[in-house]
């Protein structure tokens, strides 16, 4: 059985991984509909694979907090680090893509 403060914490975590990932779902989503608009764009790939990164990342996090006993303080930072890092190229992938949407919408923009 589980007791209440382990039902109240799970309730915690799935509330908050849901509040965290729910929006990177949707980004998924828009990106998918883009590229299906308008093809296969540069902009729209670089976006869709940031965001799928940012998932990954964030599902990730989730979990790694429980091998912290088993691995040891040490190897859990070296693997968290690296594990911010693919978030921050992630990130990076979704910023330059979405400059790119911008910078693309506002040339046809001045062009009509």
């Amino acid at each position: 059985m589980v007791s209440s403060s382990n039902l109240s914490e799970i309730i915690l975590r799935i509330t908050g991984a849901l509040f965290y990932i729910l929006p990177i779902l949707v980004f998924i989503v828009l990106s998918i509909y883009y590229i299906s608009k308008k093809g296969s764009t540069k902009e729209g790939i670089l976006v869709l694979i940031g965001n799928i990164l940012i998932l990954i990342v964030a599902i990730l996090h989730q979990f790694l907090y429980m091998f912290i006993d088993s691995w040891g303080f040490d190897l859990y930072a070296i693997i968290n680090a690296g594990v911010n890092a693919i978030s921050f190229i992630g990130s990076i992938l979704f910023i330059i893509g979405f400059y790119m949407m911008i910078q693309k919408i506002i040339k046809n923009k001045v062009s009509e």
